[in-house]
């Protein structure tokens, strides 16, 4: 089939219209066919004319046909020709047909091209112009491609509906249009005979192509422009939103020679921009790509770990402030790779909460406490194990079935399991969070709040939840012991602590002045490297048994952990 534009082939190219809707919306040029079907059939009945007539009559018949078949090729301005007075009729339906086909043309072509909600160009459209002009770039010429993802957008969708979301959209569009008007604040210099073209790539997605430019200066301009009109709040009907963007720069020549590997690259560093904070441009770099390709990597293989047993449990213990005996142990998960060895849960636990391979993983984690705590009581030494739950496992509606389950399947005292959630987490949602780990204390599970004193909790909404231990953030006890009002604050959260009747913890204790005045201050429980780094299970279970150990196991153990 011809390929020229306004042909017939590219309708169903385009994907956009399904042949029941170009076949309506075609009807209306058809009729004016009617008469001269009629026509034709009073040509064709007045077969006893003379030769001469026919000879004529067939001419225009064939003047027509020829018409039309030029019609079906996309040729919508050719004229029958000359015809007989008895056909211009005829003629004069099939060149208003023509017209009428070839403004119907246009039209589907113009909204094939168009993003129908903002009016912007939409992907396929913007690849065509990009490729066009990198093929046409001129050996100085610099182009830039900006990829944009707007901050904040999913949750002005589900508080305020998809209608005003999709109106949010619209102005944001808007606003991308505003501020690329590059004559209004860039010197005729740094924007001769360039073009800006943009589209919207679908969702909150758009890409805004920068052709023309001398050097990066005028691009990061635009950038930093459209950081600040996307931040300025948006009405929408009686409410007001608030979102940013985040935009990630890529350039010809330099970061990419083709539309694919130049989107890439801009995309890539969009996310960067996101990871760095949110609301800013970020430069891609090769480093930052071979970043990138590194954690793709590490999340293909971290998708094999659970089911290859790459998984380890490591125990860093808590020891009580007064003995300085082993009183409780808190589970880290530990990921043995095996070309590289032991990786960070700091680099591998964002990925699994980015992948959903979280709550599998959690699930992995409570299952193997319970199996320890099992472990030890059947040896006659009760151990509590403390594990963390993240947002994603807390907000699961099963989690409590989980934890029930695990613990039944191991045979393992409720009593003996802690969980711990973040300050921050008990206050995002404190009612499905007080729902939740009231159901757990019931079955005798102990709570903890880790990383107290780093948020800003509503203390009213604390106290509703069953909490046993606050574990004071490692944080606050940075220079604590040569600071007045560090050890104040410090002060403050353990005898708050102990009122409420919550065991005091604190976190990240590295030397023995922190611990000496962290026991003077009537702290219950001391946790840190100074005492004891994480150890394996055997580890761990040599000092727990050793029933000969005097109080200053704790120091033992520090020496064993390394």
């Amino acid at each position: 089939m011809w390929e020229g534009p306004g042909s017939w082939g590219w309708l169903l190219a385009a994907g956009s219209f399904s042949l029941p809707v170009v076949a309506h919306r075609l009807a209306g040029a058809l009729l004016p066919l009617v008469p001269a079907l009629a026509a034709l059939g009073l040509l064709v009945r007045r077969t006893g004319l003379a030769p001469s007539h026919a000879q004529r009559i067939g001419g225009d018949v064939s003047a027509i046909v020829q018409t039309l078949d030029r019609i079906s090729h996309g040729v919508f301005d050719a004229g029958c020709g000359a015809v007989t007075p008895e056909g211009e009729m005829i003629g004069a339906a099939v060149q208003s047909m023509a017209r009428k086909i070839g403004t119907q043309i246009e039209g589907l072509q113009e909204a094939a091209q168009r993003d129908p909600l903002t009016g912007m160009a939409n992907r396929a459209h913007f690849q065509r112009v990009v490729e066009r002009w990198l093929d046409q770039r001129g050996e100085r010429e610099m182009c830039c491609l900006l990829f944009l993802d707007v901050d904040g957008f999913k949750a002005v969708n589900d508080t305020l509906g998809h209608n005003l979301g999709d109106r949010l959209l619209q102005c944001i569009a808007d606003r991308l249009k505003m501020a690329t008007c590059m004559d209004e604040f860039l010197e005729p210099a740094e924007f001769a005979g360039g073009a800006v073209k943009m589209a919207r790539f679908g969702g909150d997605e758009f890409v805004i192509f920068i052709a023309g430019l001398r050097d990066d200066a005028p691009a990061r301009k635009v950038a930093n422009r459209v950081l600040r009109v996307i931040g300025e709040p948006f009405e929408l009907s009686a409410h007001v939103a608030g979102v940013s963007a985040s935009i990630g720069m890529a350039f010809v020549p330099g970061d990419a020679s083709s539309y694919s590997e130049l989107l890439r690259a801009a995309d890539t560093a969009m996310y960067q921009a996101k990871r760095s904070g949110r609301n800013r441009a970020e430069r891609f770099t090769h480093e930052l790509y071979a970043d990138l390709h590194r954690k793709v990597a590490l999340e293909r293989d971290l998708h094999e770990a659970l089911a290859k047993g790459q998984f380890e449990l490591h125990y860093q213990p808590l020891f009580d402030c007064r003995t300085l005996d082993i009183s409780s142990v808190e589970a880290l998960i530990r990921w043995r790779h095996p070309q590289r060895g032991f990786i960070n849960p700091a680099e591998f636990i964002p990925l699994a909460e980015k992948s959903n391979l979280i709550c599998d993983i959690g699930e992995w984690v409570v299952h193997e406490a319970a199996r320890a705590i099992h472990r030890f009581e059947t040896r006659g030494r009760p151990l509590r194990i403390a594990v963390n739950v993240s947002p994603h496992q807390l907000d699961h509606m099963d989690f409590v079935s989980l934890v029930k389950s695990s613990l039944q399947r191991s045979q393992a005292t409720p009593t003996l399991l802690e969980i711990e959630i973040t300050e921050s987490l008990a206050m995002r949602d404190s009612a499905m969070a007080a729902d939740r780990l009231r159901r757990l204390a019931e079955m005798g599970v102990s709570i903890a709040v880790d990383d107290f004193g780093t948020g800003y909790s509503n203390l009213a909404s604390l106290i509703r939840l069953p909490i046993s231990r606050l574990k004071i953030d490692r944080s606050l006890l940075d220079d604590f012991t040569v600071r007045p009002e560090a050890r104040i604050l410090v002060q403050t959260i353990i005898s708050m602590a102990n009122s409420l009747g919550f065991h005091s913890v604190a976190e990240g204790v590295e030397d023995a002045d922190q611990l000496t005045l962290l026991c003077d201050m009537g702290c219950d429980v001391v946790q840190g490297y100074h005492l004891s780094r994480p150890v394996d299970e055997a580890t761990l279970a040599a000092f727990v048994f050793d029933r000969d150990s005097p109080p200053s196991s704790a120091a033992r153990l520090a020496r064993a952990a390394g």
